[in-house]
């Protein structure tokens, strides 16, 4: 699976950049990045991501959300700015586009 100029290897755990570097992410930014891509093309809501890799008793954290996305999106989008595949959808929660 590519995000972006990166591949992501689910079943290893592993990101490469372009170059076939591995990029380092937490457990935590994986957990972020392994549902997101699982689930590519569907929006996941803020509960269920909060949930999923925090556990149930986070589900009104959003604030996690906005700083491990925030760093996924510096590792992996080539201008974090304006992301193309870790996409914010507004109130509702996150989608990951291909």
């Amino acid at each position: 699976m590519d995000v972006g100029r990166h591949s992501v290897d689910l079943a290893g755990k592993i990101v490469h950049a372009p170059d076939g570097t591995r990029i380092h992410l937490t457990p935590t930014e994986w957990g972020v990045l392994e549902v997101l891509v699982r689930n590519r093309g569907k929006l996941i809501t803020h509960r269920r991501l909060l949930a999923e890799v925090w556990g149930p008793k986070h589900l009104s954290e959003t604030n996690y959300l906005r700083v491990y996305m925030a760093t996924l999106r510096r590792k992996l989008e080539d201008d974090p700015a304006r992301p193309r595949h870790l996409i914010t959808e507004p109130g509702m929660g996150y989608r990951f586009d291909p």
